[in-house]
C-alpha cells in the first residue's frame, strides 16, 4: 500500500522513501489515499514510473 507524506509547511507529497526529499521527523503528514490536493514529487514520479520507488508502511515510524 502506498503511503503520501508530506511535512506541515509543504504542499509536495512524497511516496517514494528513497526520494532525496522524503519527508522525516516531526511534523509529519500521512495518508494512505492519493491526495486530492497539493503536488507530487517529481523525484518520486520519476522512481515510480523507472521500478526504483522504495515505500514505507503507513504505520512504520522513521527517525
Amino acid at each position: 500500500m502506498v503511503v503520501y507524506r508530506r511535512k506541515e509547511d509543504s504542499q509536495t507529497w512524497h511516496w517514494c522513501s528513497n526520494c532525496s526529499q522524503y519527508p522525516t521527523g516531526q511534523g509529519i503528514i500521512k495518508r494512505q489515499s492519493r491526495p486530492e490536493y497539493g503536488e507530487f514529487c517529481s523525484e518520486c514520479t520519476v522512481k515510480e514510473q523507472t521500478g526504483d520507488c522504495k515505500s514505507d508502511s503507513f504505520f512504520s515510524v522513521r527517525k
